[in-house]
């Protein structure tokens, strides 16, 4: 046998090492990546982070509701302290002038619109009347600060009037009902003009107790005829 035949024969009988040491890599290498602690975790429990700058700690969480809770409180508190200094302004601001028992400008504004009681009316004309005649409303919605001293009468002016409307109670040309809402209404007109004006003392309480002596029984016999229409 040549040595070119020897050779191969060695060859032949030599064992390969080429399959198993390529195994051996890819068994490293897969263990490599399954033992690799740090990479695994990471990839695990990875949180993005949020981009707002808002923190949840006490001291930087935001209550909106909580800020415009403040915000209306202070405005309540300047809109009370506002009333409260417009209402020390209006005490005894005021001090009426009127000498007739309806203004002027409200009685001619009356006139106008047909707005006449029927004590009122002169010579029984709803669009005309006069001074010894017509007597201040009862407005609702009025303001010292709106009013003028010439809409407003006096004390004496006022006791008159008082005087003029409970001797309409002795009327007996009109039902007792519509002399009884016209009183009712005038009255509380008298009673405006007294708070406007802050008159407080014996002549005042005089002209309040009268109202009351008016008002109690007026009112019930004016609900117990009410009462006696609707049985019937």
């Amino acid at each position: 046998m040549d040595d070119s035949s020897r050779r191969f024969q060695q060859r032949r009988n030599q064992p390969s090492f080429s399959s198993s040491s390529s195994t051996g890599r890819t068994l490293f290498r897969s263990q490599n990546f399954s033992t690799n602690p740090t990479k695994t975790t990471q990839s695990s429990n990875f949180v993005p982070r949020s981009n707002s700058t808002t923190a949840t700690t006490p001291n930087n969480t935001r209550n909106p509701g909580h800020i415009r809770n403040r915000k209306s409180e202070t405005y309540a508190g300047i809109n009370q302290q506002e009333e409260e200094q417009e209402a020390r302004e209006d005490v005894g601001s005021i001090i009426g002038t009127c000498p007739f028992m309806c203004p002027d400008g409200e009685r001619a504004q009356r006139e106008r619109l047909r707005d006449l009681g029927v004590f009122e009316r002169l010579h029984g004309d709803p669009r005309k009347t006069s001074p010894s005649l017509a007597v201040k409303k009862f407005c609702r919605t009025i303001s010292v600060k709106h009013v003028q001293a010439s809409d407003v009468r006096p004390l004496a002016v006022l006791e008159d009037t008082l005087n003029y409307l409970l001797n309409l109670l002795d009327s007996s040309e009109h039902p007792f009902e519509v002399v009884h809402d016209f009183i009712f209404d005038r009255t509380r007109s008298i009673r405006q003009d007294l708070s406007m004006q802050h008159i407080v003392n014996d002549r005042a309480i005089c002209m309040y107790e009268k109202m009351v002596r008016y008002s109690c029984p007026g009112t019930y016999a004016f609900y117990y005829l009410e009462s006696n229409e609707s049985v019937e």
